[in-house]
């Protein structure tokens, strides 16, 4: 028997939508057994991500962006999608001391895998 994949989604539009998704994705990983601090980073995960491309989609006049959640019974998965360029994500531990920049490399260390597609 094939498991069964659960997908929600969600339209970004303005940034008290990201306050939605941040409680959709602690709901979710509350449903999946995630712990109480883990519920708490992937809800920072999705923050983060989501207020990256806010920003991104508001400057550029691309608004909408969309969210989704994906879960079967081996993995949690949050794909944030809007329209844009490509950039690149690589895992570092070097301190950004500068007052932003920071949400991409505090992604990779809260989740397994990021995707830049």
């Amino acid at each position: 028997m094939k498991p069964r994949t659960m997908i929600r989604t969600m339209a970004i539009m303005k940034t008290a939508d990201i306050l939605k998704a941040m409680d959709i994705t602690e709901e979710l990983a509350k449903r999946m057994g995630f712990l109480p601090r883990d519920c708490l980073f992937l809800r920072l995960a999705t923050e983060e991500a989501c207020t990256n491309a806010y920003e991104y989609c508001q400057k550029t006049r691309k608004l909408p962006f969309r969210i989704f959640w994906k879960i079967d019974a081996r993995q949690f998965m949050i794909i944030v999608k809007q329209r844009g360029g490509c950039f690149s994500v690589a895992q570092t531990d070097v301190v950004n001391t500068g007052p932003r920049g920071r949400g991409l490399q505090l992604i990779t260390h809260i989740v397994d895998d990021v995707y830049v597609k």
